[in-house]
């Protein structure tokens, strides 16, 4: 079989130019070089914790909604009901936040 582009060239990935350019890319994306995944050093809060679970629920809840506008039939009144459930996921992070916020 004939291909019109060619095969893209093969690099050596141990030379010292192309460690220091995987260097620089681990470092831009501030990513260990042993491919771990990174860990957060930092102490949060229950309510910090809730806050984070609200907001990523709520850009859930818009990305399925927008997903059903797209849809017709079963499909979307299956993508409608993952947005009711996560609707009714966010309500209960938002009633334990209330009680979080509420002085003791």
């Amino acid at each position: 079989m004939f291909k019109i582009t060619p095969n893209p060239p093969t690099e050596d990935l141990s030379s010292l130019a192309s460690q220091l350019a995987i260097e620089r890319a681990f470092a831009h994306y501030e990513l260990p070089p042993d491919n771990t995944p990174r860990r957060r050093h930092e102490r949060l809060t229950t309510e910090d914790v809730l806050a984070q679970i609200d907001e990523i629920l709520q850009s859930a809840s818009a990305t399925a909604y927008e997903c059903a506008d797209n849809l017709q039939g079963s499909n979307r009144k299956l993508a409608l009901g993952v947005v009711h459930l996560v609707d009714l996921a966010l309500s209960r992070v938002d009633g334990l936040l209330d009680k979080q916020t509420l002085p003791a």
